[in-house]
């Protein structure tokens, strides 16, 4: 059984807030998990969160209401700019049309260890979270 897509109408914070409620797993590894929500990878979930302003390993439970909502909008917003932007590329992937994606510039912490946060100059930091990296802003995601 899979999860509703992140773009579609039945992933809301309503949806959201049902199926973190009684999860104490971090709020990444969650959202990474097909079978709440499908298509959010590494990368997407990583941004998201920044935007929200949630760190990766807080309890899934343990988000409250309203950043519940600026998660899914988040998540959302996420997706829609990296399809716009023709994708992430980070490495030699290219689209079926052969043109990289562009969306690799506009990151906010993936891959950013040491740079400084784009809103607030703290240094980015990384962890490793269920065998993947985990990027965030010290100060601005909590």
């Amino acid at each position: 059984h899979l999860g509703p897509e992140p773009l579609s109408a039945a992933f809301n914070a309503d949806y959201l807030r049902a199926v973190t409620r009684d999860r104490s797993a971090a709020i990444k590894t969650v959202l990474m998990d097909s079978r709440v929500v499908v298509g959010v990878g590494n990368i997407y979930a990583n941004e998201a969160l920044f935007r929200a302003g949630i760190h990766p390993a807080r309890a899934a439970r343990r988000i409250g209401w309203i950043r519940q909502q600026h998660l899914v909008g988040s998540i959302r917003h996420v997706l829609a700019e990296a399809i716009a932007a023709g994708g992430t590329t980070l490495r030699d992937f290219v689209g079926s049309d052969g043109r990289p994606g562009y969306f690799a510039q506009q990151l906010s912490v993936y891959g950013r260890v040491q740079a400084p946060c784009r809103q607030c100059a703290t240094p980015i930091r990384q962890f490793r979270q269920a065998q993947r990296s985990s990027y965030f802003c010290p100060r601005c995601q909590r």
